[in-house]
């Protein structure tokens, strides 16, 4: 008697395992339908704005020695005055003898360099006397969340993938990306300011749209991660460096930037004997050392000399020849700028208003 009851214990217990396993809830029409409205309209929103922008996207053709020698994208921003201006990448038009744009109906147009910027890696070119039919317009890079779809515009390795999207998501905020440049003819390392998806970005991409849902360019697509295991790092310059740098460009021809009229060596890279004929302090382990003064300059205004090191400026602590020129460059004309300087074993203030030369 035990044993049969035993088993029809195990026989209850097993049936209403089954059935809460197995059952379904209920799930009331009315959701089914609420989530599928919202899946047609994520993906009418993705094909809407890569609609609405790939007018305004272009190939460019670098052309070199008759050849054309490199391929990549730039966006419409303006039409003004009977021109056309568009923003990409400085390495899509670096070397070329001259650069042809290719709209997405085909049309083929020369174009003008109306200047660039290395350390930001965005240029302008002009299309004189041509009227583009559609310019792209510019959301907020700052107002992107991670997990943000993004989508980005371009030509692909090369014009015969014209016009190719790719999805993604925002992936990170304000990352700062080591880049090799030579503004000077001296090779040195840069940091930029970017953007980060997962969105397939591939040579010819650059200088190409990122753009949100809303049809808005959040950022100019740039570079990628290539290397071995690593996959889904792609960066964008985002639209808070894009628009004041185009803005420069546009109006001056160039980024306006303070320069100080100084050459500098970072402390870390001094042997000691240059040290002890420096007279740099042992505790002082940051900073960079002045090694010439140019003619005419705010260094030559405000005092420097050669042999100063300079430890801060402003408030911020210069770590790096890098770090300096970085923060240098946050400052504007008319702004009051100090440095912190140890010369001969004692620390002086040096005070300037910051000139814009040239």
């Amino acid at each position: 008697m035990n044993k049969v009851l035993y088993t029809s214990m195990v026989v209850l217990v097993t049936v209403w395992s089954i059935f809460f396993i197995t059952r379904t809830p209920e799930v009331p029409t009315n959701s089914q339908e609420v989530a599928e409205t919202i899946f047609v309209s994520q993906e009418q929103a993705q094909i809407s704005s890569i609609q609405a922008v790939s007018p305004a996207v272009v190939g460019i053709a670098n052309v070199q020695s008759e050849r054309i020698a490199g391929e990549g994208s730039g966006v419409v921003f303006l039409v003004e005055d009977g021109n056309t201006y568009l923003v990409t990448n400085e390495h899509v038009i670096d070397g070329a003898d001259y650069l042809e744009v290719v709209f997405n109906n085909g049309t083929r147009i020369n174009a003008e360099v109306v200047g660039s910027d290395i350390f930001t890696d965005l240029a302008v070119l002009r299309l004189p006397g041509y009227e583009a039919s559609r310019i792209a317009a510019f959301g907020n890079t700052e107002d992107l969340k991670i997990g943000q779809t993004v989508i980005a515009i371009g030509n692909p390795l090369g014009l015969t993938f014209a016009g190719s999207a790719t999805m993604g998501i925002v992936s990170g905020q304000d990352r700062s990306v080591p880049v090799m440049i030579n503004p000077d003819g001296n090779e040195r390392q840069w940091e930029m300011t970017v953007l980060q998806t997962d969105t397939a970005i591939n040579p010819g991409n650059s200088g190409g749209a990122l753009i949100n849902l809303n049809s808005e360019v959040v950022g100019v697509n740039s570079m990628k991660v290539s290397a071995q295991d690593v996959y889904g790092m792609s960066f964008s310059i985002p639209t808070y460096v894009i628009l004041p740098v185009i803005e420069d460009i546009k109006e001056h021809g160039r980024v306006i930037r303070p320069t100080l009229g100084v050459s500098i060596i970072a402390i870390e890279n001094l042997p000691p004997s240059i040290r002890e004929e420096h007279g740099i302090p042992e505790n002082i382990s940051n900073g960079v050392l002045v090694s010439q003064i140019l003619p005419d300059t705010m260094a030559e205004a405000m005092g420097i000399l050669p042999g100063d090191v300079i430890t801060h400026l402003g408030e911020a602590s210069v770590q790096t020849v890098m770090n300096f020129t970085q923060q240098l460059f946050t400052y504007q004309e008319g702004d009051h700028l100090t440095l912190t300087v140890i010369r001969n074993g004692e620390e002086l203030e040096l005070e300037t208003e910051v000139i814009i030369l040239g």
